[in-house]
């Protein structure tokens, strides 16, 4: 899975990757019962473009939503104490999978994980 660059594999180039994760996320952090969407880690390409950047500027952090040329999506949540963990997860699953399916994009598997319930 890569952070950055044309995602072929799913014929969106990379404004409308980008455009796409950050619609995933709004709506991931708009559901209830979820705290927080967590920043994926940094990976290689994205240390790559911050150390290419033409103007020497940092480059926006990649997408929290994370849609991998195998078709992989992950995403990593803090859920609200009160919420039960599993049936978060479940939610944003489906809110991820339906999303993606009327974007056009093939998903092999969608990945939710739950890093902390506040």
């Amino acid at each position: 899975m890569t952070a950055h660059g044309p995602r072929e594999a799913h014929g969106l180039d990379r404004d409308a990757y980008v455009e796409l994760a950050a619609e995933l996320e709004t709506l991931v952090g708009a559901l209830d019962g979820v705290a927080h969407v967590y920043q994926p880690r940094a990976t290689l390409p994205a240390l790559i473009a911050a150390r290419d950047a033409a103007d020497g500027t940092t480059p926006p952090p990649p997408p929290r939503v994370e849609i991998g040329d195998d078709g992989v999506v992950a995403v990593t949540i803090a859920t609200e104490g009160d919420s039960e963990s599993p049936q978060i997860a479940h939610r944003v699953h489906d809110v991820l999978f339906d999303q993606l399916v009327d974007a056009g994009v093939a998903v092999t598997r969608i990945d939710v994980r739950i890093a902390r319930v506040d």
